[in-house]
C-alpha cells in the first residue's frame, strides 16, 4: 500500500528540522523566508506553516518584528533538558525489560548491527542516525506510549547535542562496547542494569554540552543571516 505524501508544511519542517538539529543552520540564526522560499520554490504561505510546527517543538522561536529564529538554548537549559532526558531514559529501559516483544528486541539489534556496517565505513552520519534508532527503539520497547512522546520531544531539542557528541567521538570502539553491554542487559531483562547504563551513556552528551561551555558559545549575540544553499 503505497504511502501518502506529507503535506507541503511537514515536509518543508522536516528538510529545516534536518538542518537545525545537524548544525547547519546555527543557534541564533535568523531563518530569512524570502530567500528560503525562492531555493525551496514554495510560497512563503506553507513555509510559515512549516515554522509554526517547528515552533511547537521548540527549535525555533518566533518573534514580532524578527520572524523565525533557530532556538538558541543556554548551558543551564541544555543541562537541564539531558537530566530530565536521563531520566526518561531510565524509566524507559525498565519498562522496556518488562514489555518487550521478541520483536522489538530482533530490532534493537538490527540497528546495532547497522551501527557496525556504519563503524567498518567510518560512516559517521549513518552511524549516527543508527544510533539514534537504537535509542529510540529501546523506548519504543517500552510499549508506554506517553513516554515515548515526552521522550520523542526532547530528543528533538537534543538532537544538536547528541549529534556533535557522535561527530566529536574519537574512540568509536568504546561506544560500540556500550551498546554491546546494553543489549546484553536488554537480552538479560535486567532493568537495573539497562538504566545504569543508559544513563552513563549520555556521558558522550553531556563532553559535548561542556566543550560548548569551554568554547565560551555566546547565547545572546544573533548569528548573522546566511543563504542556506
Amino acid at each position: 500500500m503505497p504511502v501518502a505524501a506529507q503535506p507541503l508544511p511537514q515536509q518543508i519542517a522536516a528538510h529545516l528540522r534536518d538542518l537545525i538539529i545537524h548544525d547547519i543552520l546555527k543557534p541564533g540564526e535568523r531563518i530569512r523566508e524570502v530567500p528560503l522560499a525562492e531555493e525551496l520554490n514554495v510560497s512563503r504561505t506553507p513555509l510559515r506553516d512549516a515554522l509554526k510546527i517547528l515552533a511547537v517543538e521548540r527549535l525555533v522561536d518566533l518573534a514580532p518584528n524578527r520572524g523565525a529564529v533557530v532556538t538558541d538554548l543556554s548551558i543551564e537549559e541544555m543541562r537541564d533538558l539531558l537530566r530530565v532526558y536521563s531520566s526518561l531514559e531510565a524509566l524507559g529501559a525498565q519498562m522496556a525489560c518488562e514489555r518487550a516483544q521478541p520483536a522489538d528486541i530482533t530490532a534493537i539489534h538490527g540497528w546495532q548491527n547497522e551501527m557496525l556496517a556504519a563503524y567498518e565505513r567510518n560512516d559517521r552520519l549513518r552511524y549516527f542516525r543508527a544510533n539514534q534508532a537504537f535509542h529510540l527503539s529501546i523506548i519504543k520497547a517500552s510499549r508506554n506510549a506517553s513516554l515515548i512522546e515526552v521522550h520523542a520531544q526532547l530528543n528533538l531539542r537534543l538532537y544538536r547535542v547528541r549529534y556533535l557528541a557522535i561527530m566529536q567521538q574519537q574512540d568509536w570502539t568504546f561506544v560500540s562496547s556500550q551498546h554491546e553491554a546494553i543489549l546484553a542487559a536488554l537480552d538479560r531483562r535486567d532493568g537495573s542494569l539497562l538504566s545504569r547504563l543508559l544513563v552513563e551513556h549520555l556521558s558522550g552528551a553531556r563532553r559535548a554540552i561542556a566543550a560548548l561551555e569551554a568554547a565560551g558559545i555566546s547565547h545572546d549575540q544573533e548569528t548573522p543571516a546566511r543563504s542556506l544553499a
